[in-house]
């Protein structure tokens, strides 16, 4: 305990741990009054290492940890408040758009924080710019695809009136070979006429169905001679395949060679019957046209590769 005074006088207090005349380790506390002429001089028994003081859990652990656990979820349920249930909210919508369905609004965000509300009107221009935008693509469609229909229609009626300037014009040459050169170049014109009426009458104006195409035309060849000479009865079998104007063109022209060939040579005078079958094998596509003509006639086969 010697020295305590003049650390009191240095220092203003002095603390130390001494034991006292019987021997019990005290903790003591000094400091000096008055000016320096008066100290006074506290003392309390030591807990020691084993006290319950320094060995309590409930101080030394349990309520620093309870302290954190309950700050920890003040913060977690302020999160979940005020953003984790805004945002949840906010990838439902963006889930929503991107199914491709943009009336959806996040409307409900407008109560959320600034930086919610922020994120929540980004997202509600960025559908309204994809809506408009949208809408747009799909009138320049319809109006393009209008535009398609009329000038397919007026390329159909081009053509058939050059058909009939050619019929007027067959009906009045007397010579038979250039009446039948006539007759055959109206029957292919009225193949491409048929084309362009397939196309603007099908729902996509670019493609047209093979199969409907190739049951008009052969109708339309059958009836073409019909009143001319005995009767011939046609069938299609035809599998579904949409192809363009550029390879339909081909595939009409050859159909025109083969039914009027036919015509000419195989049903002359006696009349007959006409199949035509059109099939579809993965990228190659097969035209037949056979007929029951007299003596060995082969069936006319048109093979087409591609789609």
């Amino acid at each position: 305990m010697a020295g305590w005074v003049e650390r009191a006088r240095n220092d203003g207090a002095a603390v130390f741990e001494a034991r006292d005349s019987r021997g019990q380790r005290r903790d003591y506390a000094g400091a000096a009054l008055a000016g320096g002429d008066l100290y006074v001089l506290i003392s309390a028994p030591s807990p020691g290492l084993l006290s319950w003081a320094r060995l309590n859990p409930i101080g030394a652990l349990l309520l620093p940890l309870g302290a954190w656990l309950t700050a920890f979820a003040a913060v977690m349920l302020l999160s979940e408040r005020l953003f984790i249930r805004w945002l949840d909210y906010l990838e439902r919508v963006a889930a929503i758009y991107a199914k491709g369905r943009f009336s959806v609004r996040p409307i409900q965000a407008m109560n959320a924080p600034s930086e919610i509300r922020v994120m929540a009107r980004t997202l509600d221009e960025m559908a309204e710019a994809i809506t408009v935008r949208d809408r747009s693509l799909t009138d320049s469609l319809a109006e393009k695809d209008a535009l398609m229909r009329e000038i397919h229609h007026r390329v159909k009626n081009n053509l058939q009136i050059i058909s009939s300037l050619l019929s007027m014009q067959q009906r009045a040459v007397a010579d038979a070979s250039a009446k039948a050169a006539l007759g055959d170049t109206r029957q292919r014109i009225s193949a491409l006429a048929l084309i362009y009426r397939t196309l603007y009458q099908s729902d996509d104006v670019r493609h047209a169905d093979a199969r409907v195409f190739l049951t008009e035309l052969v109708g339309q060849l059958i009836a073409s001679e019909a009143g001319r000479g005995p009767m011939v009865v046609s069938s299609v079998e035809a599998d579904t395949l949409y192809v363009d104007p550029d390879k339909l063109a081909p595939l009409a022209l050859w159909l025109v060679e083969a039914v009027s060939n036919a015509q000419k040579h195989a049903f002359a005078g006696r009349g007959g019957h006409l199949k035509v079958r059109f099939r579809v094998d993965g990228a190659t596509s097969v035209l037949e046209v056979e007929d029951d003509g007299p003596a060995c006639r082969p069936t006319t086969t048109w093979a087409w590769a591609g789609p």
